[in-house]
């Protein structure tokens, strides 16, 4: 089975760069002998796994290994490869898609989805074939093109190409089947995506887990430094398991103009499982019920309630707004999931995803809101001015009990889970972890970066507007708004 590198290295040759391998401590050129494949449990007597395959790193039904992979602790390598066809076959589908897109960040949403290309990976000396990876994003994958940036966000699908290699069925990531990668574009901290994830589940919202990853490329030349990332769980995949008492409800990621929830788009309402099924009817419900008559309030909070986790939105959006995550429902018409849970008798969940833009500094908030209705700023704490075109927000602050209710909600998560000390402790531990790897002779370096400069990094905390005195800042604008 031969090894096939990743699409994005080699884009330094298109644009006449040398490309120059990266060393590594870590690396160790002894050759190890082939360990024969495990069986899992389920594998027909005939099925033979390549060498290396291990139960618990690579089988369907293995445990997910949140300890090794989601460790807060360490940064891990992984390393990708791709072949040179395969690399060339992505430079042209990225052409396709993204040449003459305008400026940076320049263009709208793409209409099609990059290309998959199989890639082999290696995490602690052990290997995972015929892979399927693909760009993903849409501002940050149109902005890298447009400035010649090859870090890039991507998706990783591990039996993507089961079909064509059945040895490799039902192949895992130690016990995941996708993972994204974030690259932390708009984000000079590196750090945002994992820290409003753990600040969102610490306020008892469920959000996806992450880790910071040094990623590795090499299409044939070696293996080339692609950057500082952070590695997150899909949510469609063990997320659900992991952090809800039943994974068998409806998943739905909205997206586009009936992702504000003023009427139903069963286009919009992306299925993220259930796929098949076009039964939409818990969300079309939850849509009918928050926008029906609320003449008689306690009727319509009673029947609001019996279908959506109201006091769980509240508290999330008591989180958004202490922390300032812009591009969100209020203001953008995607980023957040909602999750049909049958432990909570169908019940939907609402929970957030794509936070490498949360805890923006004020006033830097790139080209201003979104579609879906009137907005106001996004920094505003008690919302006044959001609009009837977001009525999940305006419909339940209208309402004076649900008013309160927030209210209460934003004392609690300063006292608690975003209390100065502790976020900005957090924020300081994550920028230790990784700036060996983003900074200095490990660090990032152009045309593998997001950051302007090195200081760009270093001042991300305490440098002029940085993430330390915006939480103290956050938590004034909070305690004036409530008038403590």
């Amino acid at each position: 089975m031969d090894a096939r590198p990743l699409l994005l290295a080699s884009l330094l040759l298109a644009m006449g760069c040398t490309v120059t391998p990266a060393v590594d401590d870590d690396d160790d050129d002894t050759e190890a002998p082939a360990v024969p494949g495990e069986a899992c449990a389920d594998d027909d007597e005939d099925l033979v796994r390549p060498d290396g395959w291990g139960a618990e790193s690579h089988c369907q039904g293995a445990d997910a290994n949140y300890d090794l992979l989601f460790d807060d602790t360490v940064v891990r390598r992984i390393d990708i490869t791709m072949t040179a066809a395969n690399y060339e076959a992505g430079l042209d589908d990225r052409e396709d898609l993204l040449g003459g897109g305008g400026g940076p960040g320049g263009g709208g949403d793409l209409d099609t989805e990059p290309m998959w290309v199989p890639v082999t990976i290696a995490l602690d000396g052990v290997q995972w074939w015929e892979v399927g990876m693909r760009y993903k994003g849409n501002s940050s994958l149109r902005s890298a093109y447009n400035s010649g940036v090859l870090k890039v966000p991507f998706r990783l699908n591990f039996d993507k190409y089961e079909d064509d290699y059945p040895d490799l069925a039902n192949q895992r990531f130690h016990g995941f089947k996708k993972m994204t990668f974030s690259s932390g574009f708009k984000d000079d901290s590196l750090i945002r995506d994992k820290l409003g994830a753990d600040l969102f589940r610490a306020a008892g919202i469920p959000a996806a887990r992450g880790s910071f990853v040094r990623v590795y490329l090499d299409h044939g030349a070696g293996p080339v430094y692609m950057g500082l990332y952070t590695m997150i769980e899909d949510p469609s995949n063990k997320m659900l398991d992991s952090q809800f008492d039943d994974d068998g409800g409806n998943l739905y990621k909205p997206d586009g103009d009936g992702a504000a929830l003023t009427t139903f788009v069963e286009g919009d309402m992306h299925k993220k499982t259930f796929e098949e099924e076009a039964d939409f009817s818990d969300v079309q419900a939850l849509i009918d019920v928050l926008n029906g008559d609320r003449s008689d309030a306690e009727a319509w909070r009673t029947d609001l309630e019996a279908i959506f986790d109201v006091g769980g939105f509240l508290r999330l959006l008591a989180v958004n707004q202490t922390l300032v995550n812009w591009d969100s429902y209020g203001w953008m018409t995607h980023n957040y999931y909602l999750y049909a849970d049958p432990s909570d008798d169908g019940r939907i969940v609402w929970f957030p995803w794509d936070l490498n833009e949360c805890l923006l500094i004020p006033g830097g908030i790139p080209g201003g809101p979104g579609g879906g209705g009137s907005s106001d700023d996004p920094e505003s704490v008690l919302l006044e001015g959001t609009g009837d075109g977001w009525p999940m927000i305006r419909y339940l602050l209208d309402d004076p009990i649900y008013a309160a209710e927030y209210r209460d909600q934003l004392a609690n998560v300063l006292a608690g889970p975003l209390a100065v000390d502790s976020v900005t402790a957090l924020m300081s531990d994550y920028h230790v972890l990784i700036e060996p790897y983003v900074v200095g002779d490990d660090g990032e370096a152009a045309p593998y970066t997001n950051l302007a400069s090195d200081s760009s990094f270093t001042g991300a905390l305490d440098g002029n507007q940085g993430l330390l005195a915006h939480i103290e800042d956050r938590h004034d604008a909070v305690n004036d708004a409530l008038g403590l």
